[in-house]
């Protein structure tokens, strides 16, 4: 898929997609404060004993193990809601930095302190989700879930997660000079910096993908890249930016010829909206430091041709997997749509591309009470449930990076 760097749009067709967009944001944001944020979570069914039992079988066997993950597919498939009947409906600590980001993007278009407020109210609940396994301040995931090295317990410090908390206190801070969200990034980093199994591999630093597995992941350890070079840099602190540095190197030898990354060292698949995980981290690293390090601007640029080339369908939208790991049922994934919004919204490339998203999102994936769709399936008409983490909060903010972007764009008109 060829894309092209384009100039902005005209008043009146930017115009027109704010408000578009607008309507998409007020529209989810009548069910979620509705809601209060809280939902019911894809991942319910395989946190469960036999869930995740079942899923170590398919990981051993996928022959022998589909055979045990099989009834509760089909059970997801025709009666989602069966998960009231033994869990209830919670919020999510990524979902409370995605949904305070976005209210800050609200705040920065409109100057409404309304949405400056409502990001703040936030803080306290997520404070109170941190993981108690952390030196310092850190967000695992809400559930446990089983890996091919084996099962992670509920609130297990990720830095795929705490990277959205850190990234809050970097806005609210910009945005109020209040000292404590200062204070609350200095205790993520010590955490980050220093409670992963990591191992040196010469002037390269790869990190584990939770403080309690093994596990290489890229997109993780990006994450964690990101966090210790604006840390280091930030703070002034030598060893969070040589550790940065240090995951940065990593990131990139990871990097195919070709332009992609492994999902892991030992899970070799290839999917968007990891990919997009990656590319994003490395340009804020590259933003952050103000030089090309070390191949950095061609990584990105190796990467984004890759993303475009081999991400997208025929049709022109998103696709699940470049390199499958299994079989899925699924078309679209509105997680890789999100994730594409909001890198088309930094990258400001091909506003057409994004144009085409946004009104694929509006007519495909939300839904008349305003939640969005998580996947669009082959032939199956499945309207399913909401769940916040997956992936209406991530779209909420991702509308609110195209909302901004299109205020900006009709501002230089």
């Amino acid at each position: 898929m060829k894309i092209e760097t384009v100039s902005y749009l005209g008043k009146s067709v930017a115009k027109d997609l704010e408000k578009t967009v607008s309507g998409m944001i007020t529209r989810f944001l009548h069910w979620a404060e509705k809601e209060k944020f809280a939902s019911y979570d894809w991942w319910d069914i395989w946190g469960t004993s036999y869930g995740g039992w079942a899923k170590t079988m398919y990981l051993k066997n996928k022959y022998l193990g589909v055979f045990f993950i099989a009834p509760l597919v089909f059970l997801d498939f025709i009666y989602p809601s069966f998960r009231k009947f033994f869990v209830k409906k919670r919020t999510f600590p990524i979902c409370n930095a995605h949904i305070a980001m976005g209210y800050l993007n609200l705040y920065e278009v409109t100057e409404e302190n309304q949405y400056l407020e409502k990001a703040e109210s936030l803080v306290d609940d997520l404070l109170l989700m941190a993981s108690p396994h952390a030196t310092g301040l850190a967000w695992g995931m809400k559930h446990q879930w089983m890996t091919v090295q084996g099962l992670i317990p509920a609130d297990t410090p990720c830095n795929t997660q705490t990277a959205y908390p850190y990234t809050l206190f970097t806005q609210l801070y910009a945005t109020t000079h209040n000292e404590k969200y200062l204070e609350y990034l200095h205790q993520i980093l010590k955490h980050v910096a220093n409670d992963f199994p990591e191992w040196w591999e010469g002037d390269k630093l790869v990190c584990s993908y939770s403080t309690a597995d093994k596990r290489r992941v890229v997109n993780a350890n990006s994450y964690r890249m990101y966090m210790l070079v604006d840390g280091g840099k930030r703070f002034n602190n030598q060893i969070y930016l040589d550790k940065g540095l240090a995951t940065l190197r990593y990131v990139l030898s990871m990097q195919d010829i070709d332009g992609w990354w492994p999902y892991s060292e030992d899970q070799n698949f290839v999917d968007c909206y990891h990919t997009v995980f990656v590319i994003k981290n490395l340009s804020k690293v590259r933003e952050i430091l103000g030089y090309d390090y070390e191949g950095l601007d061609s990584a990105v640029k190796k990467g984004l041709s890759y993303y475009f080339e081999k991400l997208y369908d025929a049709e022109g939208f998103p696709k699940p997997f470049a390199i499958q790991p299994r079989i899925t049922l699924f078309k679209y994934d509105s997680y890789d749509f999100a994730e594409s919004i909001g890198l088309l919204t930094e990258i400001k490339t091909d506003t057409s591309l994004l144009q085409q998203l946004l009104q694929f999102v509006k007519n495909n994936f939300q839904t008349k009470a305003g939640w969005f769709l998580f996947p669009i399936y082959h032939l199956l008409p499945i309207k399913g449930i909401p769940y916040m983490r997956y992936t209406n909060s991530n779209m909420f903010l991702s509308l609110t990076k195209a909302l901004k972007y299109y205020s900006q764009n009709d501002n230089k008109n």
